[in-house]
């Protein structure tokens, strides 16, 4: 027992941590299970259940074992640039020749995965040359170090490269705006994407999602007059209180008024309301009836005030509880998915649609970690649209980290009279509802070229340049592929999944049992923990769980049992030749190490061949089959033999291997 102390801590410090990592996967399970058994009419339900559990099922899926689409159902996407498209679309003075260029150039890409760029500038060598043109007589750049077709050949390429990244930031922005979560997103050669969509039950929904035209908008800020009035309706009407058409038409504040919602600033100003007879003279009903349900206040304590404010004002007690001084609001996650449900029900919509829209930023990380996000109330209307946009870049000028951008001569004109109207105002950039951006305007553009500041750093610039660009992408974005794997198919799969190896491992383990005796016994501990090992090593590392590594788990089983075999074959050779019971287990274990290793070292190393050169499944078997053949190497060699140890010291006469 003494002299196993370090090895007996090691395997038990193993268990635990086996446990703890899988814990978020049952953790997962369960939380799911939860949210599926609330009705989807039921939105305030749900959205009580997201405000109160959204960071847990967020955190327990970041830990979880990840299932792939042959498991989960989904959706399987690969869609396509096109780049020729974009050549055309660059290309002056197009003649006949040109257009065979073309015509032989889209014949090749249908049956070719050579970048598009290339195929072009072959075809225009063995066609348009001969007649004696150049690529500079149809591809005019501004630059003036473009001086030759490879010149322009790389000028293109550089072009079809960024249209395919613009597309990726397009379709992720967009997904994870939908809800779906743990999608796959990566660029496949050198014009297709792969996307991975799993949970997705309805595929024209994700279709249009992913074809749909990219929405580019510039808005201005909401007056906060008028935020306050469509909140307060808005709190009304979730309060079960009757609330009035909204009147758009009244005098207006600046939009730090909203901010005076905050249950603290409610309570706290509302004598001084009550007090002053100028205000309350110049008050409008909506803002007497406020002042008459603040008087409700007095005498409460905090907490009774803040119970009375959550009841009367349900939306705005979210929304406004991550006010600060400066009169900014954020939202946590759980709080976002809370205040889009409410916002998303189609009898809380006609009391800001058409009139405000209420928008969020990216995810904001804290010192924590954590994720938060910025609200925005803006007019419901645009000032502008991407469609105007011709270009934009980052650079850096002046010692700052600058986005450049440039607008056509009706842009031009539009934003010239928008930055002239609004000086010391912000405006909003929105890519599909989401703010990147929100520059306030230093004095009025003519012209169309215009500098952002502000950004961090050079990644951050680039991101804003690709938003700004969005709007109109300069090639089309088709699908060419479509799997769907229902959820049911789904479901299926991992039943059937489940069955085999369980009814595999009762099969494994009544034989062992039966055949070695205590040995068996001590064999199918092993494997129970060399499963456990495997499955906390798949969650650690965040890999994907797919049907073929289940096929790679029972494999991986088989391999630890086989390990067992030998050794207790080699020890039930040693007992034959007359040795005791620990000189056996001793010279078992130590001759059985050689062949036992080389087996699992080239089953290893089948897998890591499996994966190095497998894609999709393949690799989700090479992946499973490693980590088992890994662990099943401590369990059989290791743990077995402590167990053995102990029970040698304890109740030798127990052991028996049949």
């Amino acid at each position: 027992m003494k002299k196993n102390r370090t090895l007996i801590v090691i395997i038990l410090l193993c268990i635990v941590g086996s446990l703890w990592a899988l814990y978020p996967t049952y953790q997962s399970a369960q939380l799911k299970d939860e949210l599926a058994s609330i009705p989807l009419t039921d939105s305030a339900g749900r959205a009580k259940w997201l405000a109160e559990n959204d960071e847990a099922l967020k955190d327990a899926n970041a830990k979880a074992i990840k299932l792939g689409l042959d498991l989960r159902g989904g959706i399987y996407v690969t869609m396509e640039v096109d780049v020729l498209k974009f050549i055309e679309d660059q290309a002056n003075g197009k003649d006949d020749a040109f257009n065979k260029v073309v015509a032989a150039t889209k014949a090749e890409e249908l049956t070719s995965d050579e970048p598009v760029v290339d195929i072009f500038a072959r075809k225009f060598r063995e066609i348009a040359t001969p007649q004696g043109r150049t690529l500079l007589n149809y591809f005019i750049f501004t630059e003036t170090d473009i001086i030759d077709d490879n010149g322009v050949l790389a000028k293109l390429q550089a072009g079809t490269d960024e249209a395919v990244d613009r597309a990726i930031e397009i379709i992720r922005n967009r997904i994870d705006q939908f809800g779906l979560t743990e999608p796959t997103i990566q660029k496949f050669g050198t014009r297709r994407i792969i996307i991975e969509v799993p949970g997705a039950a309805d595929p024209s929904q994700v279709r249009q999602l992913l074809e749909g035209t990219a929405q580019l908008e510039f808005r201005l800020y909401k007056d906060g007059k008028i935020v306050q009035r469509i909140l307060d309706r808005i709190d009304k009407h979730l309060a079960g209180i009757a609330p009035t058409p909204v009147d758009t038409a009244k005098t207006v504040t600046d939009t730090a008024t909203a901010v005076a919602a905050a249950p603290t600033a409610a309570v706290t100003d509302s004598t001084a309301k009550v007090n002053d007879s100028t205000i309350a003279a110049a008050l409008t009903p909506e803002d007497s009836t406020r002042i008459a349900d603040s008087l409700s206040y007095v005498g409460l304590s905090d907490e009774q005030k803040r119970v009375k404010y959550e009841k009367e004002h349900p939306f705005s007690a979210i929304l406004f509880r991550g006010a600060t001084q400066d009169g900014r609001i954020y939202a946590i996650n759980k709080d976002r998915l809370t205040l889009m449900e409410i916002m998303n029900r189609p009898d809380v919509k006609p009391f800001y649609d058409g009139e405000m829209s209420i928008s969020f930023s990216r995810p904001i990380k804290n010192t924590e970690g954590d994720d938060f996000y910025e609200v925005f109330f803006l007019n419901a209307q645009p000032e502008l649209t991407g469609k105007y946009i011709t270009d934009a870049g980052s650079d850096t000028r002046d010692g700052q980290v600058k986005v450049l951008m440039q607008m056509d001569d009706e842009g031009a004109r539009i934003w010239s009279r928008v930055t002239g109207a609004n000086i010391g105002k912000p405006i909003a950039i929105v890519l599909d509802n989401v703010v990147y951006s929100a520059p306030n305007v230093q004095n009025k553009i003519d012209g169309g070229n215009s500098e952002i500041s502000g950004s961090k750093d050079m990644q951050e610039a680039n991101l804003l340049a690709i938003v700004l660009k969005a709007g109109a992408l300069p090639a089309p974005v088709k699908i060419i592929q479509e799997q769907i794997v229902g959820p049911s198919l789904g479901e299926d799969s991992i039943n059937a999944g489940m069955q085999s190896i369980i009814f595999g491992f009762l099969a494994v383990m009544i034989f062992m049992a039966m055949y070695y005796v205590t040995g068996g016994i001590a064999a199918d501990f092993a494997v129970v923990i060399n499963l456990f090992f495997t499955l906390a090593i798949l969650a650690t590392f965040g890999a994907t769980l797919t049907l073929p590594g289940m096929a790679g788990l029972v494999l991986a089983v088989g391999m630890a049992v086989d390990a067992n075999v030998l050794i207790y074959e080699r020890i039930r050779e040693e007992l034959a030749n007359g040795k005791s019971l620990k000189l056996a287990l001793d010279d078992g274990y130590k001759r059985a190490f050689a062949p036992i290793f080389d087996g699992h070292l080239s089953g290893f190393f089948s897998g890591l061949i499996l994966y190095s050169f497998g894609t999709g499944t393949v690799q989700g078997f090479a992946v499973t089959l490693m980590i088992g053949i890994a662990a099943s190497l401590f369990t059989a060699i290791v743990i077995t033999r402590v167990i053995f140890d102990i029970m040698l010291e304890r109740a030798p006469k127990a052991i028996k291997f049949g």
